[in-house]
């Protein structure tokens, strides 16, 4: 099954590059880290979907330590603090 492309004002078909670009990258926005000034886009989708971008170059130095059994560390809590703060209205 495939799904319709989403149509203009005028009721004409987006092209589907358009449409890519639009779910690749439409509504979000930029969030720095208060400790290492990493700069993600996110987007808070609904109550239970935020979808975060890092940049290639995103060096965080909580993501490049590891826990105490070694295993790495899987999220960055000052980062994750930013990003609520960026979510309340």
């Amino acid at each position: 099954m495939t799904r319709a492309l989403p149509r203009d004002a005028r009721g004409k078909q987006q092209p589907r590059d358009d449409h890519r670009e639009e779910q690749l990258h439409g509504g979000y926005r930029p969030v720095a880290c208060g400790a290492c000034t990493t700069i993600v886009l996110v987007r808070h989708a609904s109550a239970k979907q935020t979808s975060i971008q890092w940049p290639a170059d995103a060096a965080c130095p909580e993501l490049l330590d590891r826990g105490a059994d070694g295993a790495p560390v899987r999220a960055c809590t000052r980062l994750g603090a930013a990003i609520q703060a960026a979510e309340r209205p």
